[in-house]
């Protein structure tokens, strides 16, 4: 797969992938419903909904290799404008974060926790727990942030992907912000967070939120970076099938949660509503009128209410 900055900028063409049709990779059911054959840069780019679930998801799915070459090779540049550094910008909104997700933790740690970050960029939320006196650690497979981080904190970042990294000690809490949906199998990763996080241990999620009614961007918050789209309820299911429940939720899209398991009837109400929401929200053509309200919204400022 050859990637260019034409073969992503360039309007109504489609990106350079093959890729492979696939069931829900949140909750693992097959029928889906088409939403969306458009993405924000208005390139061609197909996007389901899961017909039990509701989650968005990239169908055809990039092949983890496609996957690999473009994360390796343009991710950072194609995402952030970033080829060889984290600029100024990003790294100050990302201690302003780091800052607000402690906060979200207040009661939950001992004092001295063990942490880990998946996926943990150029390190701030790192940073951030060190600087409370815990023992964090963190990974990213990005070079171009992993090794800012790591020539900042030294052997407690790991430059390698989650399939890639290993540790001898469990953690109290593993910590994933806004990477799950790059993330072509997320129950996978999920189950492996569990699987590092000590048996009373806490696993702290966050993504975008898609279940959002105000302001929608429809088919503005889709683009090739992004393979999944959550709301509320299909992130309770997606983390029910690695074993993990609500412990705390700080937002629609960003719970804490513990190791253990869901009643059947529960994931399936939570499945049920997840699809209602995202059938509000996406279906009948609602992808395309929400983008357009949504730019009005920009240029007269009723997005900002």
């Amino acid at each position: 797969m050859q990637y260019s900055l034409l073969s992503f900028f360039l309007p109504f063409t489609g990106y350079p992938y093959q890729g492979h049709e696939v069931a829900c990779p949140g909750c693992g059911h097959d029928k889906c419903t088409s939403v969306s054959g458009i993405d924000r840069r208005l390139k061609r780019l197909s996007t389901v909904s899961c017909d039990h679930c509701g989650l968005l998801y990239t169908n055809p799915m990039p092949t983890d290799a496609e996957l690999a070459t473009y994360y390796s090779d343009f991710y950072r540049f194609d995402y952030q404008a970033a080829d060889t550094a984290p600029k100024e910008k990003h790294l100050k909104k990302r201690r302003a974060e780091a800052a607000t997700r402690q906060g979200q933790l207040e009661g939950l740690l001992p004092d001295t926790a063990r942490t880990l970050d998946f996926g943990c960029g150029s390190g701030e939320f790192v940073s951030a727990m060190l600087a409370l006196g815990h023992n964090a650690h963190g990974f990213e497979p990005g070079e171009t942030y992993g090794n800012h981080a790591r020539s900042l904190l030294g052997d407690r970042i790991s430059v390698r992907g989650w399939q890639d990294v290993s540790y001898d000690e469990p953690f109290d809490l593993v910590t994933c912000f806004h990477v799950l949906e790059h993330l072509s199998n997320p129950v996978d990763a999920l189950r492996q967070m569990a699987s590092w996080a000590k048996q009373d241990g806490l696993v702290f999620i966050e993504v975008p939120d898609l279940g959002k009614p105000h302001p929608n961007k429809g088919f503005g918050a889709l683009h090739f970076a992004h393979l999944l789209g959550f709301n509320h309820h299909n992130l309770i299911v997606a983390a029910a099938r690695a074993g993990l429940v609500p412990e705390r939720i700080v937002a629609p899209t960003g719970i804490i949660f513990r190791k253990g398991e869901a009643a059947e009837d529960t994931i399936e109400t939570e499945a049920a509503q997840g699809q209602a929401l995202t059938n509000r929200l996406y279906g009948d053509g609602r992808m395309v009128s929400n983008y357009f309200s949504y730019q009005i919204g920009k240029l007269t400022g009723a997005n900002k209410r």
